[in-house]
């Protein structure tokens, strides 16, 4: 009888070792191709995302960093689209990421002009505004009549009457004229478009009271109406300057021929525009209304469903107003609200750019306080005994008026115990340092240079979702995908 085989022990040291070196395989290779997670560290996405810091005296004593996961593996199938909100390496610094929306493809001429984005292909074309897509858009409106409004008024009525709520049964004709925001045209405020809770710790902080002088003038009025069998006309009417828009339903005491009316008056050249879509409202009914005028086109939308469009030209004034009207009789307005749009500021170096081919324009959502394709600028300098003998270029980012550096600035000279020193970081994020009196001078021309425009190979991934935080301490709620 022939014995069986002595079976070998099983070596589990080297199973474990082997599944671990394959978890960190997978996970780098996950991590390089496919999936990586990102914290938020400043507030130029805002308030798509976020990355707001609250300070006292210089400490820090809250903050709400959106962490999301970025999909690195698409670009690897595909070019990038515009409006996409795009991760890549900073072109002047990069060893660090930056996260922008993508908004200039190559080959195209860009412009930023009365707030809004402009396109053409070459010179010979006419501009045409950028319209964004719904989903983007739906991360863009800003809600202006958040939380407590400025003196506890919601909307004036006729007569002076203040309206402290966003709802109103009225029994007879009426005009309403939004004053949350304080009266006067909608500026551009730092405070707009945040969740209630940060807005409220936001009003705490001096430093996010700012308004800029840009009046607004892309707005959109949206709420529940509910009329009432008296009312003849219902109506939005949206100011831009010297023009009136008005957005016209017609009520259940409207005449049998009744139909939508989406024009607007002026003292232009250009003569009135009328878009008619016929419909009248019914007693009793409640139904949801949105209005807007953006980027020179006005829109109605009923119930969800848009039935009526205009394009207009171009304004550059941009002073705005909202009113809601109710002609010969009544209704119940409820779950009002005014919205306003980003406004594009221009850049302090120039406000129209040709892309060259192979490269994308960037901007950041808060376009008041972001470092972008409208900002960057690199700095050269030259050493005795630095590379090659020949200048070098770093991101120019220099110190305050009164002489500090920020915490980012480039190049930083100051004393140190050997000397006057400079520190200068070059574009691939290599730190120099070297005795102040080394540096070599350079001819203006040579020193600074605007570099607005990111390489496609430094775009590394897509921003997918927002995954964190939950924040008791700001009653936020930051999980969504990111359009």
């Amino acid at each position: 009888m022939s014995s069986s085989p002595t079976k070998k022990p099983p070596q589990r040291w080297r199973e474990n070792l082997e599944a671990f070196t394959v978890a960190i395989v997978m996970a780098v290779m996950l991590k390089y191709f496919a999936v990586e997670a990102y914290q938020i560290p400043t507030g130029s996405m805002q308030p798509t995302l976020m990355g707001t810091e609250f300070r006292e005296r210089g400490a820090l004593v809250g903050e709400i960093k959106d962490r999301i996961l970025v999909d690195k593996l698409s670009f690897h199938l595909r070019d990038p689209e515009r409006f996409e909100v795009v991760i890549f390496k900073y072109p002047l610094n990069r060893a660090q990421n930056f996260v922008k929306r993508l908004v200039g493809m190559p080959g195209e001429q860009f412009r930023i002009q009365y707030g809004d984005l402009w396109q053409r292909s070459d010179s010979t074309q006419p501009w045409k505004v950028l319209r964004r897509p719904a989903g983007v858009m739906d991360e863009h409106w800003k809600a202006l009549d958040v939380g407590e409004p400025a003196r506890g008024v919601h909307w004036m009525a006729e007569g002076n009457r203040s309206i402290t709520a966003r709802e109103l049964d009225a029994r007879g004709p009426t005009q309403l004229t939004f004053a949350a925001h304080g009266g006067g045209s909608i500026l551009d405020s730092y405070q707009h478009g945040y969740p209630p809770g940060v807005q409220e710790a936001m009003r705490r902080y001096p430093e996010f009271h700012r308004s800029n002088a840009n009046t607004v003038g892309d707005l959109r009025a949206t709420g529940e109406i509910t009329p009432s069998a008296s009312l003849a006309t219902f109506a939005i009417e949206l100011g831009e300057g010297a023009r009136r828009y008005r957005f016209e339903l017609p009520g259940p005491a409207a005449k049998e021929a009744g139909s939508v009316r989406v024009e607007w008056a002026r003292n232009e050249a250009y003569p009135p525009a009328r878009a008619e879509h016929a419909l009248r409202l019914e007693a009793g009914r409640t139904y949801h209304f949105a209005a807007h005028n953006l980027d020179d086109q006005l829109a109605l939308e009923l119930d969800g469903e848009r039935i009526a469009t205009l394009d207009v030209p171009p304004a550059a004034d941009q002073n705005s107003s909202v009113k809601l009207v109710l002609e010969g009789g009544g209704a119940r307005l409820a779950d009002l609200q005014v919205w306003r749009d980003i406004f594009y500021t221009e850049g302090s170096f120039a406000s129209e750019w040709t892309i060259p081919e192979g490269h994308y324009f960037m901007l950041g959502d808060n376009t008041q306080d972001s470092s972008d394709g409208r900002e960057w600028r690199a700095i050269a300098l030259q050493w005795k005994g630095g590379p090659d003998g020949g200048p070098v270029l770093g991101n120019a980012r220099e110190g305050l008026a009164d002489g500090r550096y920020r915490p980012d600035s480039n190049p930083i000279r100051e004393q140190t115990a050997a000397g006057m020193t400079t520190f200068f970081r070059d574009v691939y994020g290599e730190l120099h340092v070297f005795p102040r009196a080394d540096e070599l001078p350079l001819p203006a021309e040579q020193q600074y240079a605007a570099v607005s425009f990111v390489p496609r190979e430094l775009i590394t991934g897509r921003a997918l979702a927002v995954f964190w935080p939950l924040s008791f301490a700001f009653d936020t709620y930051r999980v969504k995908w990111i359009r």
